[in-house]
């Protein structure tokens, strides 16, 4: 009879053992894609977050402020001042969504999609203007590779479609608490703009929920990006 109450309590303890690593390794898995998320600069903050992204480079001066209000879905304005080619300002709210997501043994992949709906200015000209891009993107604590497509449509002042992407690598591999820094490499196919091609070496620092970023183009622009989320 003890012998019996005996192997009951050792399997009985061990499946609670057990039923507690996995629930460990889940909330692990869980809290390493929620940081994933936050860091990498994607168009998409944790739930009850506000995400303010400014970026400075070859094709103009961009700023966005979303607010993330489901797992899989934020809303925010969009402004951007074209340069390098016509001078357009532009004016929308956007809808940032994710399509899809892989969480896989070493890293995680992702698809998202951009739109936005508003005003393209330009020369004391207003026309309705309407836009989409997809990023896709595969990251691991050590690589970095994204593609990203964008279609804009700028009433009668212009038509445009342009790409984007990245490589990237850690040179050291931090924690969340740590400095982290990335060595990345972009490319950008622009057909509107004066330079159809640009290509640009960068750097890359984040630190729990600020990211910055430097670079300087093949046609001699200074890129200057940054990121906060709170």
């Amino acid at each position: 009879m003890k012998t019996t109450t005996f192997l009951i309590f050792l399997v009985t303890t061990l499946s609670v053992r057990k039923r507690a690593r996995t629930v460990r390794v889940v909330l692990a898995a869980a809290l390493f894609s929620e940081i994933v998320l936050v860091v990498e600069a994607k168009p998409l903050s944790y739930v009850g977050g506000t995400m303010v992204m400014q970026e400075n480079d070859e094709t103009g001066h961009t700023i966005s402020l979303d607010y993330t209000f489901t797992p899989t879905n934020a809303f925010g304005v969009y402004i951007k001042q074209e340069e390098n080619g016509k001078d357009i300002l532009m004016v929308t709210p956007e809808f940032n969504t994710l399509l899809k997501r892989w969480n896989l043994p070493d890293g995680q992949g992702n698809i998202f999609n951009m739109s936005g709906a508003g005003l393209a200015h330009y020369r004391g000209k207003n026309e309705p203007n309407l836009w989409t891009a997809f990023l896709a993107d595969y990251e691991s604590r050590r690589f970095f590779v994204s593609y990203e497509p964008r279609f804009v449509w700028d009433g009668n002042i212009e038509k445009s479609v342009w790409q984007r992407a990245r490589i990237g690598i850690a040179p050291y591999l931090a924690n969340y608490n740590d400095l982290n820094t990335w060595i990345m490499f972009q490319v950008d196919h622009h057909p509107a703009k004066h330079d159809h091609f640009a290509a640009t070496p960068l750097i890359r620092f984040f630190y729990k929920t600020y990211l910055f970023e430097v670079g300087y183009s093949s046609n001699q622009h200074v890129m200057v990006n940054w990121t906060i989320q709170f």
